[in-house]
């Protein structure tokens, strides 16, 4: 056979070779699309579409639009209906029922102008000759022709460990994790020599999908006493690799036990071994707060938290009702002693005091003030008694029939003793003394008796005057109701001048009609007539007055608070504090005016209690005294998923303020997720709050490293840190011996594709053709190049026989992968749907490169 003979013959088988390969890619079962000879409204259209095919063509890209507009011929009448129409305003793919974004659009020029029409359906120009491919909104009960297409996945392409990928005219199996070959009919096996039951335990294994197969689960345990030191469960993975190496079983120890702070641990073994049992005490004065003891469990944990040793502090002190109780130590801790008192008018019934004891409680109970009662008085013989009543500061007067006198005082109070002031009176008949004449005078008496009533009148000789009372009468008292008076010559006494004071008179012979004046000095007030003048009685008509220093009244020292005076005289001041745990109720300083009254009321001192605190909004308050007294403390928290923003704790201070503001309850918020690069996250809450969800995902070809999610935690921070996407990546694959090997990547990444061919003399035997998945590893086995048992015959691709001449061989073989090259773009520019803009219904569309 010549040169050009045994071209030729190559050409041909070459050519017969590739025509095969393209009868694989094609399938029988494929992606295909139809058309209505007749036209009808579009509801009518979709249903004749999805009772005939699979559904109306839902799918748009420019390469499949260039595909569509050369093999459908143009409609008899009109254009055809697509998959698109308006639901609730909305334009949306009806296939997936996904809404149309403003990247997939592909309206016509002018389009969708929706006047108004209903045009809530959707056309696609074939073969218009302008805006061929392009869409317009029609009324959807026009008639056009329907276009619709096939799927070529059925329900069990690829089940169960697979998933069935629809392409362009053909279909292909992406297994899920685990599986492998071509229906995904195979499950990854991992080695059974890795599991083995540890010293002083046991393992027990589960199989999903056969033994020790992919997700099959080990789970070891161990004998009485001792404990897993390692993983408690490993699984077969994807890539034929256990999840962790086998535990060990080591003896049960428990940690150390620590000793309470104000208290002491003993335990019956120091050795903290299983069984071992450990009993906390405290020091005098506190108070075990949790578990008396704890022992070491078999999982080497002990069976109770170490307590805590608390001072000890007794129960607030209650008041005793008209009364009031004073603490030595307003924490109320051990050895506090509070004293009771009643108020005034009140006795006490019970102990006067009571101490805080070292088992939390009060020595003696709280006493009782029961209301002062005196003893029922008698009422006179010959007299009346009228009282109050017969408790603290009621009253009884006493007085006596007419012609009878009272012997003892005339009222009788009761008094904070239970006893009334004074002792009963009597009542004895009423007889007065003799009266006395006055020297130079005369006294005349009604009744010489001088019983009850009886009038004296006395009157002076010529030249003198009477100096006293005209006349006496005999008084219910049996005393006279003036003394005698004297007769004395007509001239008015010398005047006197008021200590710390000053007197003018008009005449200095203080006859008849003189007047005298008195002033005080400054500081001192005028008691009496401020003038007096001489009468014809010899007599001035008011007494001398006095000029008295000012005294203010008595001030009491406040209860709970000290007081200092400089005096209660004129411009003498007073100054007033309180104890601790007791504030000022008025001003601090008094000063005495010459008016003899303090410049402002007297001040007290309460006990300092600060304000209700507020409860904060999504929060809780918790105080340490419900009567917020000085020292009380009231500490701050928030419910689940809010955080406190200010003080957690405030303290009422002697000033009756808190030491802090109420803080504020913010809801817990974690940072924004970042996405991982050759991925994407999805989350179920865009505010990123308290348990918001965040999924991650990779792209095709990309394997996750990491947490597939993550969680907004309570503390404002996510579960788990963003994970990777690493390139999936299959094995270096050897070079044939006596063979070429030709790779659309030497990455060897994903969809990397290789084809095989052998030297002269050599024949392929294997796979041609090897593909890297998504798996990580290749779709088949590296074939081999087997010499050829022939004289004058070369091997080719695949085995085809062509005649001599390496050079033509090799010149054959690279035009051969120039076709397959030029085959590939004239797929992918039919079939490519890898860079559409708009959503793709429930079947997916590869390239056609996915497939070499």
């Amino acid at each position: 056979m010549d040169f050009y003979n045994t071209h030729t013959f190559a050409m041909s088988t070459l050519f017969i070779f590739f025509f095969s390969v393209l009868n694989q890619w094609t399938g029988v079962e494929g992606w295909s699309y139809h058309y209505s000879d007749t036209t009808m409204a579009w509801v009518e259209a979709r249903e004749w579409c999805k009772e005939n095919y699979t559904d109306m063509v839902a799918i748009q890209n420019r390469d499949e639009i260039e595909y569509l507009n050369t093999v459908i011929p143009k409609a008899t009448t009109g254009y055809y209906w697509i998959g698109i129409r308006k639901i609730n305003g909305i334009w949306t793919w009806v296939g997936t029922n996904k809404h149309l974004t403003a990247e997939a659009e592909n309206w016509a020029k002018g389009e969708p102008n929706n006047g108004g029409n209903n045009e809530d359906c959707v056309e696609m120009y074939i073969k218009r000759g302008t805006d061929d491919g392009k869409w317009n909104d029609e009324h959807c009960q026009k008639k056009k022709s329907a276009l619709c297409y096939t799927a070529s996945c059925k329900k069990d392409s690829c089940s169960p460990n697979g998933e069935c990928v629809e392409t362009i005219n053909s279909h292909q199996c992406e297994c899920f994790e685990g599986f492998y070959g071509k229906k995904c009919e195979h499950v990854v096996i991992c080695e059974e020599k890795y599991i083995s039951a540890p010293e002083n335990g046991s393992v027990q294994c589960s199989h999903a999908f056969g033994n020790f197969s992919y997700k099959s689960e080990c789970k070891y345990s161990c004998n009485e006493g001792y404990q897993l030191v390692g993983a408690k469960v490993t699984e077969c993975g994807a890539t034929k690799a256990w999840s962790n190496t086998p535990p060990t079983c080591e003896l049960v120890q428990c940690p150390g036990i620590e000793t309470p702070q104000d208290g002491s641990v003993s335990c019956t073994d120091q050795t903290l071994s299983l069984g071992s049992v450990c009993s906390f005490s405290c020091i005098e004065g506190f108070i075990l707060e949790g578990a008396s003891s704890t022992e070491c469990t078999k999982t080497g944990d002990w069976s109770a938290n170490v307590p805590k040793c608390t001072a000890v502090q007794c129960p607030a002190v209650k008041t005793p009702q008209d009364g009031s109780v004073s603490c030595t130590d307003q924490t109320l801790s051990l050895g506090s002693v509070c004293s009771f008192s009643c108020s005034e008018g009140f006795i006490l019934e019970g102990a006067s005091s009571t101490e805080c004891t070292k088992t939390g409680e009060w020595s003696a109970d709280v006493p009782k003030c029961t209301a002062v009662r005196c003893p029922t008085l008698e009422e006179p013989l010959e007299g009346k008694m009228k009282c109050t009543g017969d408790s603290y500061g009621n009253q009884c007067t006493f007085s006596c029939n007419n012609g009878y006198q009272l012997l003892g005082v005339s009222e009788l109070t009761c008094t904070k003793t239970a006893q009334w002031s004074q002792v009963t009176p009597s009542c004895t008949a009423v007889q007065c003394p003799a009266v006395k004449t006055p020297q130079d005078g005369s006294v005349s008496c009604t009744d010489q008796t001088l019983s009850l009533g009886s009038v004296c009148s006395f009157n002076c000789i010529e030249g003198f005057i009477l100096e006293g009372a005209s006349s006496t009468e005999c008084t219910k008292t049996g005393d006279w109701s003036t003394d005698v008076p004297k007769c004395t010559v007509v001239q008015c006494p010398a005047v006197k001048t008021p200590q710390d004071g000053s007197v003018s008179c008009t005449d200095q012979t203080l006859s008849l009609g003189s007047v005298c004046s008195f002033s005080c000095s400054e500081g001192f007030i005028l008691e009496g007539a401020s003038s007096t003048g001489c009468t014809k009685t010899g007599e001035w008509g008011a007494d001398v007055p006095k000029c008295t220093a000012v005294r203010c009244p008595t001030l009491e020292e406040p209860l709970g608070g000290k007081m200092k005076c400089t005096g209660d005289s004129y411009g003498n001041q007073c100054t007033f504090s309180c104890n601790n745990g007791y504030q000022l109720l008025g001003v601090s300083e008094l000063t005495c005016t010459k008016t003899a009254q303090w410049s402002q009321v007297t001040p007290s001192c309460t006990a300092v209690q600060c304000p209700a605190v507020k409860t904060p909004q999504d929060g809780s308050v918790s105080c340490t005294d419900q009567t917020l007294s000085l020292g009380s403390v009231c500490s701050f928290n928030c419910i689940e998923g809010f955080i406190l923003e200010g003080a957690s704790s405030t303290e009422c201070t002697k000033t009756g303020d808190w030491s802090a503001d109420v803080p504020r309850c913010t809801a817990v918020q974690c940072p924004a997720v970042k996405t991982p690069q050759d991925g994407s996250v999805s989350c179920t809450d865009q505010t990123l709050s308290l348990g918001s969800v965040c999924s991650f995902s990779c792209s095709e070809g990309f394997i996750l490293e990491g947490a597939s999610s993550t969680e907004c935690t309570k503390t404002g921070e996510w579960s788990a840190d963003v994970p990777k996407c690493t390139a999936v990546r299959c094995p270096y694959l050897q070079d044939l011996i006596n063979g070429l090997r030709n790779c659309s990547s030497e990455e060897n990444l994903f969809s990397t594709a290789c084809s095989f061919s052998c030297l002269n003399g050599y024949e392929l035997q294997g796979h041609q053709i090897v593909m890297c998945s998504l798996s990580g590893n290749w779709t088949g086995e590296v074939p081999e190049c087997k010499e050829v048992q022939s004289e004058h015959s070369l091997s080719l691709v695949s085995g085809v026989t062509i005649g001599v001449g390496s050079a033509a061989a090799l010149s054959s073989l690279g035009f051969a992968f120039w076709i397959m090259k030029r085959l590939r773009k004239l797929k992918a520019k039919k079939f490519d749907l890898s860079n559409s803009d708009i959503d793709v219904p429930p079947q997916q569309y590869k390239s056609f490169d996915s497939l070499i």
